[in-house]
C-alpha cells in the first residue's frame, strides 16, 4: 500500500460507486409522474435513461485518461460538483428538453467520479488484496441498482418526484465532503497518450476477454432486473409481498457470494475464482432455460437457479476488474473506463433485448 488511507476507506469508495446506480434506478418509480408533470409521452421520459447511460460512458472515457494524467481527487471533485449541480437543475427543469440536457450532464459528472474507483484501489493494492477490496466495492455497485427503485418509491410515497433528484444531490454532496479525506494516489503519467492507452487495453487479448466476461456477467443482472417482475408476478402469479421476498433473496445471495469470494481469495487464485463464478452463472442459466420441463417444481428451481445466476456475480466482477487493472498499472483509470463502458453498453443492449422478448412485468406496467 502506497499511502495512508482514511478510516473506512472501502466504504468511502463504495459510497462513491453507488452514486450512478442510484441515479439510474432511483427515479424509475417516478417516470409516470414526471411524464404527467411535463405533459409529454412516457417514451420522452424513458429516453432520459438512455441519455444517462450515454453520458456516463462519455464521462468515463474522458475522465479516465484525465485522472491518470492530472490526479484522482481533482477528477472526482469535478465530477461530483457537476453531478450535484445538474441534479439540482433537473429538479427545477421547466421543460422536458432541459430535463434531457441536465440528465445527460449529470451522467457525465457521474462518469468522471466513478471511473476512479478501481484505479484508486489499484494505486494502493495489488494481487489478492486488490481483488478483495474490489469485490467489496463491486458488491455495493451491484446491490445499489437492486435497492434504488425502492428508495425512489419511498420518496415518491411522501414527496413529489423532484425530491428524488434533491436526494441524489444531497447524497453526492455528502460523498464530496467525505472524499476530501482521500490522499492523492495517481501516478500522473502526463506523457501518456490516451488514444494509445485505449488501444493498448482493447488490443490486449487477456484484458479484453476479462472485460467482456465481466460485461456479459453484469448484463445478466440487468436482464434479471428488467424481467424479475414478469417472472415472479406474471408468470408465477405471486403477490407483491412474495415478489419482494424472492427479490431480496437474490440480493442476499449476491452478498453471500461476495463474502465467500473474499474468503476464498486467501486460498485460491483470482483466475480460478473467476472461472468458478462464470461456470456457476452458465450452469444456472442452462438449468433456467430447461426449467419448463420441471412441472410442479418449476418455481422452486427458478428461485434456486436465479439466486445462483445473480449471486455468481460476487465471484466474477471484483476479480476480473482486479486482473485487468493489474495489467495496466500506469493508466489504470483508463483501463477502468474501458471496463465500465463495455459493461454498461453490453448491459443496455441485453436489457433492451430482454425487454422486447417478453411483456414488461406487473410492477412496470
Amino acid at each position: 500500500m502506497k499511502k495512508d488511507l482514511p478510516k473506512g476507506f472501502p466504504y468511502l469508495l463504495a459510497s462513491l460507486t453507488a452514486i450512478s446506480p442510484f441515479a439510474v434506478d432511483a427515479y424509475l418509480p417516478a417516470i409516470v409522474s414526471i411524464s404527467e408533470h411535463y405533459q409529454t409521452a412516457l417514451s420522452h421520459i424513458e429516453l432520459t435513461l438512455t441519455l444517462y447511460l450515454i453520458g456516463l460512458s462519455l464521462g468515463q472515457l474522458i475522465g479516465g485518461p484525465l485522472s491518470d494524467r492530472y490526479g484522482r481527487k481533482i477528477m472526482i471533485n469535478v465530477g461530483l460538483v457537476t453531478y450535484i449541480v445538474f441534479s439540482l437543475l433537473i429538479a427545477f427543469a421547466p421543460s422536458v428538453e432541459q430535463f434531457w440536457i441536465y440528465r445527460f450532464m449529470q451522467a457525465v459528472g457521474g462518469g468522471f467520479a466513478i471511473v476512479n474507483m478501481g484505479a484508486i484501489i489499484r494505486d494502493n493494492f495489488t494481487g489478492q488484496k486488490s481483488a478483495q477490496m474490489l469485490s467489496f466495492v463491486a458488491m455495493i455497485m451491484m446491490i445499489a441498482p437492486l435497492i434504488a427503485p425502492a428508495v425512489g418509491a419511498i420518496i415518491l410515497e411522501y414527496f413529489s418526484w423532484e425530491y428524488i433528484f434533491l436526494f441524489l444531490a444531497s447524497y453526492a454532496f455528502l460523498v464530496l465532503f467525505w472524499i476530501q479525506l482521500l490522499p492523492e494516489t495517481s501516478p500522473k503519467t502526463k506523457e501518456q497518450n490516451p488514444f494509445q492507452d485505449y488501444y493498448k487495453v482493447l488490443s490486449n487479448p487477456i484484458a479484453f476477454f476479462l472485460a467482456m466476461g465481466a460485461a456479459f456477467a453484469m448484463s445478466g443482472m440487468f436482464v434479471f432486473i428488467t424481467k424479475s417482475s414478469f417472472i415472479y408476478m406474471d408468470y408465477y402469479t405471486l403477490d407483491k409481498n412474495l415478489f419482494t421476498l424472492f427479490f431480496a433473496m437474490n440480493v442476499a445471495m449476491l452478498m453471500f457470494f461476495n463474502r465467500l469470494n473474499m474468503f476464498l481469495l486467501n486460498y485460491f487464485d483470482r483466475k480460478q475464482l473467476v472461472f468458478a463464478g462464470m461456470l456457476t452463472q452458465i450452469v444456472s442459466a442452462l438449468f433456467l432455460s430447461l426449467n419448463s420441463n420441471f412441472n410442479d417444481a418449476t418455481l422452486f428451481f427458478s428461485i434456486l437457479f436465479l439466486m445462483g445466476f445473480v449471486g455468481s456475480l460476487g465471484m466474477i466482477f471484483g476479480n476480473t476488474i482486479s486482473l485487468v487493472l493489474e495489467i495496466f498499472p500506469k493508466f489504470s483509470a483508463t483501463a477502468n473506463a474501458v471496463i465500465g463502458v463495455l459493461g454498461f453498453a453490453t448491459s443496455s443492449i441485453m436489457g433492451s433485448i430482454a425487454a422486447k422478448l417478453l411483456p414488461q412485468g406487473s410492477l412496470l406496467s
